[in-house]
């Protein structure tokens, strides 16, 4: 389906927008690596600046509707579809200085990524807790 010029209009508009920021990683090991204890070290690489509409959504509705009971919140960004790779593959996504967890198999998957139409995707997104 095509893109639609309304959309991407308000997509790119910044009084709808949020700057988010997110953070790819690599990933070293030591000489004593070994396969069976996961000892990598992961190393933010600079920040890649997207913009997108974003929601913030409340821990009730998480649990209603997408993946458990999460007490943080979160938020609801829709942005266009060339991103889903960007979420897909970052170690942290930063909105207004709030961490957010991304697409991990290892978390759960605690991002959902789908597609909408005229190419845009929705993000779900929840918030890191960092006391515990």
């Amino acid at each position: 389906m095509k893109e639609n010029d309304d959309i991407v209009r308000v997509l790119e508009n910044d009084e709808y927008t949020t700057k988010i920021r997110i953070f790819m990683a690599t990933e070293t090991v030591d000489e004593s690596y070994d396969r069976y204890e996961n000892n990598k070290v992961r190393t933010n690489l600079n920040p890649i600046t997207i913009k997108g509409y974003v929601r913030d959504i409340s821990p009730e509705k998480l649990y209603w509707k997408q993946y458990g009971k999460v007490e943080g919140g979160g938020k609801e960004v829709i942005c266009k579809a060339k991103y889903a790779d960007l979420f897909r593959n970052a170690n942290k996504i930063v909105i207004d200085g709030d961490e957010y967890s991304c697409y991990k198999e290892g978390v759960g998957g605690n991002a959902g990524i789908v597609k909408r139409p005229f190419q845009t995707i929705r993000v779900t997104l929840v918030k890191v807790d960092r006391h515990v």
